[in-house]
């Protein structure tokens, strides 16, 4: 076989065996959002494995992608879990998202950054919350609060928040299916995310932080009020 055949096969083998980790992840996904994994609940590798008639190298392929998602967790040498918050969990990973965020807008406000992206993901906002899609939704919100982390252009203040926001969201996404939400819960929180980009335009570095950290409280109770519980 020519070297250029053998390349051309490895290639494939990596198409394919990247296909079958995303693809499975896919189904993992459901079942977690359709509540046949339980929050909390252990992830058998080989149960998996013998369900889905695949390797458990794959199953634990496509673990590692929804461990990225937020949606299970893994410790090193134990079985995955479907992620699970506790109210108090909820509670203080939006008490730090508040620290964050505020600084994250006081940073953008101090240097008056283009906010192009963020107004874009703002309308992302209002078109999901007016097709009452839910997961849109939350797809939306979540790209709206990276992308103010990531607008500061700083690694570590955006690599902390993505570890709170994604997991965060990825368990709502498991109470929306579970308690089968539309959309309308998120309807306040289209002018409370206006408000957000609001008070980083009027470029006081101090009142955008201070409106970012209320705001996110009143994101807080929202959440234990309606989806969390």
């Amino acid at each position: 076989m020519s070297e250029e055949l053998a390349a051309g096969g490895r290639n494939g083998d990596r198409e394919s065996r990247a296909l079958l980790k995303q693809s499975l992840a896919t189904r993992l996904r459901n079942e977690i959002l359709q509540g046949r994994i339980a929050p909390g609940q252990k992830i058998i590798e080989g149960r998996w494995a013998r369900h889905f008639g695949v390797a458990q190298l794959s199953i634990r392929e496509a673990l590692n992608i929804l461990a990225v998602e937020g949606f299970v967790t893994k410790r090193h040498g134990r079985s995955a879990r479907v992620l699970s918050l506790t109210e108090t969990d909820i509670i203080h990973i939006y008490q730090i998202r508040g620290a964050l965020e505020g600084l994250a807008a006081r940073i953008i406000a101090e240097h008056k950054l283009p906010l192009q992206d963020i107004e874009s993901a703002m309308s992302a906002i209002q078109v999901a919350v007016a097709s009452n899609d839910p997961l849109k939704v939350i797809d939306s919100i979540q790209r709206f609060h990276l992308c103010i982390l990531e607008k500061t252009e700083n690694p570590l203040l955006l690599d902390t928040g993505t570890r709170l926001i994604v997991p965060l969201l990825a368990f709502t996404r498991m109470r929306v299916q579970a308690k089968k939400l539309d959309a309308s819960p998120w309807v306040p929180e289209v002018s409370n995310h206006q408000r957000i980009l609001d008070a980083i335009r009027m470029g006081d570095p101090h009142l955008a932080e201070q409106i970012v950290v209320h705001i996110t409280d009143l994101f807080l109770k929202a959440a234990l009020a309606v989806w969390a519980q």
